[in-house]
């Protein structure tokens, strides 16, 4: 049917709407187009007054999007119907969505027209009545895993038993922290824990509801933003970012003030997973520190479980440095998934990424394997090389002179393990070493210089009177004056036998859950570039009896 088949005074109607309609969508297409911060635009989205003026601004998306799931008039408002409808801002209509069935209205057919539309978390901030979730599943039950993860909020035990879905870890663990104060969230807990298998349907991490192909043998893992977590506010800046590992309402918890998480501490039997096996279900609980001990360690198995997917928690990257370096299973595994490389190294400086190629290339060294350094193509970057090469396994001293032979830029630390090692013949070999090589010729074909770095290697060698004396000889031959340390990776300066896994006396209170046990904050030290990790502290705490901690934390309070 056209225009003018229709009726005169229809298609007067239809032109009015017309005009209006292309109106309004000229409206938001410029909203949509400036992008400019504006705090008055985010401030009047958060209160739900208004949609932003510069609506291209990321934090100005996210405040609309708290606004709208907050506020039931605007997201009712002709302003947002008209977002809604524009493609590619589906993620307002699932904002809209959600905020109408949380004030117990199920949305029509024509405000949820696909499945990009349907919202993901429907439970916070406010719940809906048990009947409201139940017309809803009745008109999209598509939104059944969603509603019963309310009904786990909620406690609506009847509703939850109708959906009759498959036993999910997510929703077990929000029916866990709200069973608490809820008998009937307690009911669908023990009724989920007593399944003999669990299916991993909802991803907190993905906001992905699989239900065509769950994955079975699921078990809890700390991995659900459970409603708790949900109230830690952010206040909205320019370039706004959030630490949160979960966006389960879409707007990264974005507020007009901040909100802070309260610090979390380990309690005894949070405490008691860092030195036993781990349980098929964990506890509710951060468990940040449970990521950042096995990463530190190279303990592949409990960190390829624990690791948050898509995310990198805070000083995980300081913390697998070194783990790598101990770690030849951990070194293959990150070889074949670059992708967590670089997700880990983002979450503090995506071009730190070289720091865990440079110690992957270290431990293969180290397990005298030098065919996948060298025999790489393209060649492996001299920035990619690594520096510890001989710390905590010292290779063999024909592995050492391969190395230097072939990257000439490798030499100054070969030198360095060969005098760790107490290989004099190689470390002769290597000295003497000339060679104009093609992927290095810094060198050219002078033999190699006399650095403070290798004086210090031999300083401190049982051998130091060869070592130096030899030294000493070829600094005068070579008419160099008295070596300064550069500096440029003042980290090299460290003696990896005394400061590779240092000890600590420093007693600990308490263990937050948290990196702060790890790393202190605006560290910069260690001999792992300078990334300031240690696990001393909290090995002390771990290996103290209950009766010692007790009394520190009685006499000095709190030490963490």
């Amino acid at each position: 049917m056209t225009l003018q088949s229709l009726p005169l005074e229809v298609s007067a109607t239809h032109i009015v709407w017309a005009f209006k309609m292309a109106g309004n969508s000229a409206d938001i297409q410029r909203r949509l187009s400036q992008s400019a911060f504006s705090a008055a635009d985010c401030e009047c989205a958060l209160r739900g007054q208004d949609l932003p003026e510069n609506l291209g601004h990321r934090t100005a998306r996210l405040c609309l999007v708290s606004g709208v799931r907050r506020n039931v008039d605007f997201a009712r408002s002709a302003a947002v119907a008209d977002l809604c409808r524009t493609p590619g801002q589906e993620i307002f209509a699932r904002a809209r969505n959600a905020r109408l069935i949380m004030s117990d209205e199920v949305p029509s057919s024509e405000l949820v027209e696909g499945k990009s539309m349907y919202p993901y978390c429907i439970w916070y901030p406010d719940v809906a009545s048990e009947d409201t979730y139940r017309k809803l599943v009745g008109a999209f039950p598509d939104l059944r895993y969603q509603v019963g993860r309310a009904c786990a909020v909620a406690g609506y035990v009847d509703l939850y038993f109708e959906l009759d879905l498959l036993p999910d870890p997510s929703i077990a663990e929000e029916a866990r922290e709200a069973g608490r104060a809820s008998e009937g969230s307690r009911q669908i807990f023990e009724h989920i824990m007593a399944a003999p298998v669990r299916y991993s349907v909802m991803n907190d991490y993905e906001l992905a509801i699989n239900q065509d192909n769950p994955r079975p043998g699921a078990f809890l893992n700390a991995d659900t933003a459970v409603r708790e977590t949900l109230t830690v506010r952010k206040k909205y800046v320019d370039s706004f970012c959030s630490r949160e590992y979960f966006n389960i309402t879409e707007d990264w918890n974005i507020a007009e003030t901040t909100v802070e998480r309260t610090p979390a501490k380990l309690t005894d039997d949070e405490t008691a997973l860092l030195v036993l096996p781990l349980p098929t279900d964990l506890p509710s609980m951060r468990k940040d520190l449970l990521i950042l001990v096995a990463a530190y360690e190279g303990n592949l198995d409990r960190y390829a479980r624990l690791r948050r997917p898509g995310r990198s928690v805070e000083y995980e990257l300081h913390c697998l440095v070194p783990g790598v370096y101990r770690s030849t299973a951990m070194a293959l595994w990150l070889e074949r998934n670059p992708d967590i490389m670089r997700i880990v190294a983002a979450a503090w400086d995506e071009d730190e990424v070289v720091a865990l190629r440079r110690a992957i290339h270290a431990r293969h060294i180290m397990n005298n394997d030098t065919h996948r350094l060298l025999d790489a193509n393209p060649p492996v970057p001299d920035d990619e090389l690594p520096y510890w090469v001989w710390y905590p396994t010292i290779p063999a001293a024909g592995t050492l002179c391969k190395l230097a032979a072939e990257r000439p830029a490798m030499r100054p630390q070969c030198v360095r393990a060969c005098i760790a090692g107490n290989y004099r013949a190689a470390y002769t070999e290597i000295m003497d070493m000339h060679d104009t090589n093609k992927y290095e010729d810094m060198y050219g074909e002078l033999p190699l210089a006399v650095d403070p770095y290798i004086i210090m290697e031999a300083q401190s060698s049982p051998d130091h009177g060869f070592f130096v004396a030899d030294l000493e000889r070829r600094r005068q031959d070579q008419g160099l004056k008295q070596c300064q340390f550069q500096q440029r990776d003042p980290w090299r300066r460290c003696k990896p036998w005394l400061e590779g896994d240092i000890s600590s006396t420093d007693m600990l209170a308490f263990l937050r859950d948290s990196g702060t046990c790890v790393v202190h904050e605006g560290q910069d030290w260690g001999m792992w570039e300078s990334l300031g990790a240690e696990l001393g502290r909290v090995r002390l705490y771990l290996s103290s009896p209950a009766e010692v901690r007790a009394r520190v934390k009685k006499e000095w309070g709190y030490l963490s």
